[in-house]
This record gives C-alpha cells, sequence and structure tokens, in this order.
C-alpha cells in the first residue's frame, strides 16, 4: 500500500478518536430557559427605523447542543408590534397607526464562531449566527378612544388585481398564519457549570405585508370601512385624515413586513444519556 494513503488513514483515525474524546468529554446537552426583550416592526409605517416604538417581548426556548459548534432550538416569542404615522412622520398625511400581537414558534440551528460548551471553564464564551423557519399567529388592531379595534373584522384597502381573493381569504381569518425566515447574531456566556446566558439580535422575514394592514390603495369612498364606537360616534379606518382618494397609494405593496427582536435568556442545562453507561460530566 502506499505510503502516502497508510499517512492518510492514520491522520483521519487519529482524527476520528480525537473527536470521540471530545464528544465523550462534553455529551449532548439540553438546555431550558426564558427570554425576555424589546420588539419592532419594519414597513409600510415604519420602514426605515429600527427600534421605533419598540415593545416588550417574552417567550422561552429549548436548546440542544449538538456539539461545540452547532446547536438546534425550538423558539417560542409573544411579541407586540406597533407603529402610528404621528410618531414615525414617514407619513403624517395618513394618520394610520396599528398595534399586533404576535405568537411566533421557530426551529433554528446556531453555529458559534468558537468552540463552546455551557460549564467547560476553557470554552465558555462564544458569538454566534443562527437561521431558521418560523410560524407565527398575528392579528392587527388599531386604538380608537381606548379600545383595540381587530382590523381584520373590516376591509380598510380596496383589493390589487390578483390579490382580491388571497385579500378575503386573509381577513376573514380569526387566526391568521404568516411564515417568516428568522436569523441574526448573539453572544453566548456560561454563568456556572449548568447556567449560560446569550444576548442576541434577530430580524423576521415575512411573507406578508398585512402585520400592519397596510399594503395597497384606497377604495371609493363608498367603500371605506367605518367603525361605530360605544358612544355613536364613527371613525373611518380606510382614511382616518380624509386627504386621500380612491386609487391614490394607501401602502407599498412592492414590500413585505419585517419584525425584529433584541433579547437576553438565561438556560439550564440537562445532559442527556450517551449510551456509554453513568453521563457525569467532567467539568
Amino acid at each position: 500500500m502506499d505510503r502516502k494513503i497508510c499517512f492518510l488513514l492514520i491522520l483521519c483515525c487519529l482524527a476520528f478518536f480525537h473527536q470521540a474524546n471530545a464528544q465523550f468529554d462534553d455529551p449532548k446537552t439540553i438546555e431550558v430557559g426564558p427570554h425576555v426583550g424589546l420588539s419592532y416592526y419594519m414597513g409600510d409605517i415604519n420602514p426605515t427605523i429600527p427600534f421605533a416604538q419598540a415593545q416588550l417581548q417574552y417567550g422561552g426556548v429549548v436548546r440542544l447542543n449538538w456539539n461545540q459548534r452547532w446547536t438546534f432550538r425550538f423558539d417560542y416569542s409573544h411579541a407586540t408590534v406597533t407603529a402610528s404615522d404621528e410618531v414615525t412622520n414617514w407619513r403624517p398625511e395618513r394618520g394610520l397607526s396599528f398595534i399586533t400581537k404576535i405568537n411566533d414558534f421557530s426551529l433554528e440551528a446556531e453555529f458559534n464562531f468558537l468552540e463552546y460548551y455551557t460549564g467547560n471553564p476553557k470554552r465558555n464564551i462564544s458569538p454566534y449566527i443562527f437561521g431558521g423557519i418560523s410560524v407565527f399567529q398575528y392579528t392587527p388592531c388599531t386604538e380608537i378612544g381606548g379600545a383595540l379595534v381587530n382590523l381584520r373584522d373590516y376591509n380598510t384597502e380596496a383589493p390589487l388585481g390578483d390579490d382580491a381573493k388571497w385579500y378575503e381569504k386573509l381577513f376573514n381569518k380569526s387566526m391568521p398564519i404568516g411564515v417568516s425566515i428568522p436569523f441574526g447574531i448573539g453572544v453566548k456566556l456560561a454563568l456556572s457549570r449548568h447556567m449560560a446566558a446569550t444576548v442576541e439580535w434577530r430580524m423576521q422575514k415575512t411573507f406578508t405585508d398585512y402585520l400592519d394592514d397596510v399594503k395597497g390603495v384606497y377604495p371609493a369612498d363608498n367603500q371605506h370601512a367605518i367603525y361605530q364606537a360605544e358612544d355613536g360616534l364613527t371613525y373611518d379606518l380606510t382614511d382616518p385624515t380624509g386627504n386621500f382618494k380612491e386609487d391614490q397609494q394607501r401602502g407599498n405593496s412592492s414590500y413585505n413586513d419585517w419584525f425584529g427582536m433584541a433579547r437576553v435568556s438565561l438556560t439550564w442545562k440537562f445532559n442527556l444519556p450517551d449510551g456509554r453507561g453513568c453521563n457525569l460530566s467532567k467539568f
């Protein structure tokens, strides 16, 4: 057998045993804990300013630490996003505003730039990146006289051509579902043998333009969405300021909405059985 091939085989065996030993020293683990932070939105009412009108966000995470570089996680977030033309001053002549509650469920993979293991004093910190996919439930509302009005009960815009059927479907659902692609960066730090903390920033690219109930053009005057409050007063949900005519642009239909979060988490580590008898971590 060629000496070069023998040398390569020896190197491969050494690498295999080194990896096996590393896996024995640092077994697969699960980390569970809460997270809390701020959530915000970017779309037709706030297209340029991150963290404008940021709101409280909270939830929980379950991490499967596969090895020192890769982690897979399930994440739940309850977030609120809001924006107002009056505050962002993007198009104050519209007078539009919204508040949307989001329940987001995501599956993601993390990659650690440095070797990391919770409980190992030599590998206790690392920056990381992550990405995945999520499914979220959302309900856009607006506030009138201290009460929240569900905008899904009203057709506030004129459907845009082929979007007509989608628009009708979307607004007839009591619990509409969206899909997004979450991604971001963070830093994780082992605080003790079993506890770790992370700080991260994430963005979520959605495939809907109705987080804010703003997308297309104004309908005819007799098709405006009118809300009647308990005190008998009526409010035009389509055009609160009365400044616009039929077919004028109400939103930008070329781009979908985004939402983001900045948050911290605390997790507690549990070792998983590794098939070698007692699974006592070295650290």
